[in-house]
Parts: C-alpha cells; sequence; structure tokens
C-alpha cells in the first residue's frame, strides 16, 4: 500500500525545528482547528505530537512573538459549528471544496502544504470497483460525518445512493473491515495508517481509481487577513529549501 508522503522539503522543516524564542505578553492568541485527527497530522493530542502541532510551533517561533498558534483538534462536525457560529480560528488541512467555497470568495486561502487524495475502500471479500460517482449509484456510501464528497453527495441527493456516516475515519475503516458496510471513502492519509495500525490488509480493498485527488490548505476566515499573511509571507521559508 502507498505511504502518505510529504514533500522533502516540508519534512525537513519539520525534523530541524528546534526550541520556540520567548513570547512577548501581547503575542495574539490564533486557534487552529484540525478535524484530521491521525496521524501524520495529530499523532499524540496530550503530547501534541505531530504534524499539526509541529507547524503551529513553526509558526509561532517565526512569528517572533507577535502571534501563539493554539491547536485545538475537534470532530468536523464540531467545527461546522464553530463555523456557524462565527468563532474565530483557522483550519489547518482543508480544501475549498469541502467548506462550499469552490471560488474561495468565503474564505482566505493559503498556498497549498501537501497534496493527498480520497481512497474507496470495501470488505477484501467484496471489492468494489470504482469508475467514478455514478459507480457507486445503487449503494451506501459510508462517509465521515459532517465531511463533503464531491459528486458522491450530488448522487445520494438526487436519489440514486444512500450515504451512511460514522463519527471518525478510524471507525470507517473498521466498519468496512468488519463487513458491515459494501464501500466506503476514506483520506488516502488516514486509510494507509489504519489498515496498517490494525492489521487490516487482508481485510480491507482500495480501489485503483480514487474518489479524488486535492491539495491540501490552510483555511483562514476574512477577519483574520493579517494572519493570513502572515502565513503566506513565512510559508516558504518553512517549506525549503530541500535538505
Amino acid at each position: 500500500m502507498a505511504r502518505f508522503d510529504l514533500p522533502r522539503r516540508v519534512l525537513c522543516a519539520l525534523v530541524l525545528f528546534c526550541a520556540l524564542t520567548p513570547l512577548r505578553a501581547s503575542a495574539e492568541a490564533v486557534t487552529m482547528w484540525v478535524y484530521h485527527n491521525f496521524p501524520p497530522f495529530v499523532v499524540d493530542a496530550e503530547a501534541r505530537s505531530g504534524m499539526s502541532f509541529a507547524l503551529a510551533d513553526m509558526l509561532t517561533e517565526r512569528s517572533g512573538g507577535q502571534y501563539v498558534f493554539n491547536v485545538v483538534v475537534l470532530p468536523r462536525q464540531r467545527l461546522n459549528d464553530q463555523l456557524r457560529a462565527g468563532d474565530a480560528g483557522v483550519v489547518l488541512w482543508g480544501s475549498p471544496l469541502w467548506f462550499g467555497d469552490a471560488d474561495r470568495s468565503r474564505y482566505l486561502w493559503t498556498s497549498a502544504l501537501v497534496e493527498d487524495r480520497n481512497d474507496v475502500i470495501s470488505p477484501r471479500a467484496a471489492p468494489v470497483a470504482y469508475d467514478g460517482p455514478g459507480s457507486l449509484d445503487g449503494s451506501t456510501v459510508v462517509g465521515v460525518k459532517g465531511h463533503r464528497y464531491p459528486g458522491v453527495d450530488e448522487r445520494v441527493t438526487a436519489g440514486n445512493a444512500a450515504r451512511l456516516d460514522v463519527s471518525s475515519e478510524a471507525a470507517l475503516v473498521q466498519f468496512i473491515a468488519n463487513g458491515r458496510g459494501s464501500v466506503g471513502i476514506v483520506a488516502h492519509s488516514a486509510a494507509a495508517y489504519f489498515v496498517h495500525a490494525y492489521a487490516l490488509e487482508d481485510r480491507v480493498h482500495i480501489a485503483p481509481a480514487p474518489h479524488s485527488t486535492y491539495e491540501r490548505y490552510i483555511m483562514v476566515q476574512p477577519e483574520l487577513a493579517a494572519v493570513h499573511g502572515f502565513i503566506e509571507d513565512v510559508w516558504p521559508s518553512l517549506a525549503g529549501p530541500p535538505c
């Protein structure tokens, strides 16, 4: 199974990151929401381990005391509630399509951080051949509550397919592995991790054709335009040069 790989320059920056500089008392706190609660994005939330925490610390350090970025791990549905309530913050590892912002007019989006894809998975005993959203017509597609699946969601709305939501990526992979669902859609980074972590290689089939490929960004609310500008200015120096 292919691994989820970061660009080498990003890996180098994360590995080489070291001590933070002292913060001024006047540093502005910025909430960084993360709803991808699985490696490599979140390895151990209590220990502040994973790419999300490393990126937050790097941005805090580079701001020279102007900002302190605080990671908050939460489910996607609760994030949706936070956004509807107008709470201020930024969202890590998102994509415009997942937030109904294909034209990028509702939110501010940074340059792309990493590439990923959504896999279509099924029980290995009954593998599903995926060839576009229409190939799932007549199926009940398992997804993660609060997540959007472009193309498939439209088929569900039209009554061509059904959708069943579970609470997390880990639950989705186990749900399919146990034969409780016939087909599911999950980020490749999550599928690769949980299939390996739970030794499910002989129970889960991953279709060769992905549901979608995409780039992950940081989504910033319009009222935090200065934060967006800072991240855009500093990101090239965090991402490179290669080592």
